[in-house]
């Protein structure tokens, strides 16, 4: 098995579940046991102000907003660019981190690039694997600039474009096809 951790997976047109239609996931986790990911363009209205407020009791203007990870309820996450204040590492120079000291700290230095996601997606051993083989997701290596922008629908559609063209590159044997094909 290959691990799909530091990948894009990108609900394909087919995916009916409602928590996943036109959804980007960052896969965090994946091995014989098991899967865990969270959706990157799924923002929640709520602000870090907020969360400053109620769980670290610490005024804070930061409205920044905090995306839905995913269905299975977890602890915040966030994704970024600072080693030091990392629990682990996704890909080079992507991090994520759910210590609530070190979060706390991320948001008291307001670090950019980052992205703030409370929830993840969860699959049990093997789930993965079939949702793959049904073709419910598209999968390219992640981008690190991209998953810490955060996003809308526009990041799957993005994406989307991005797997077309990699789908054409493969159909027409042509190895560096351009991720926009218009800007060709």
């Amino acid at each position: 098995m290959t691990s799909l951790k530091g990948n894009f997976l990108i609900a394909s047109n087919s995916l009916a579940d409602p928590n996943f239609v036109r959804t980007v996931l960052l896969m965090v986790e994946h091995s014989e046991t098991g899967a865990a990911g969270v959706i990157l363009n799924r923002p929640t209205g709520a602000t870090i102000a907020e969360i400053s407020r109620k769980v670290f009791n610490e005024p804070d203007d930061w409205d920044k907003p905090i995306f839905l990870g995913g269905p299975v309820p977890g602890p915040l996450m966030v994704l970024h660019a600072v080693e030091a204040l990392s629990d682990q590492s996704v890909i080079e120079g992507l991090y994520t981190t759910i210590d609530p000291d070190k979060i706390q700290e991320l948001i008291q230095l307001r670090v950019e690039p980052s992205v703030f996601l409370a929830n993840y997606a969860g699959w049990g051993a093997g789930q993965l694997e079939m949702e793959l083989a049904e073709d419910s997701w598209r999968v390219i290596p992640a981008d690190s600039s991209l998953a810490l922008e955060g996003g809308d629908a526009s990041l799957w559609e993005t994406l989307m474009r991005r797997v077309s063209a990699n789908l054409l590159a493969g159909a027409l044997g042509l190895p560096d096809l351009p991720n926009d094909p218009t800007l060709n």
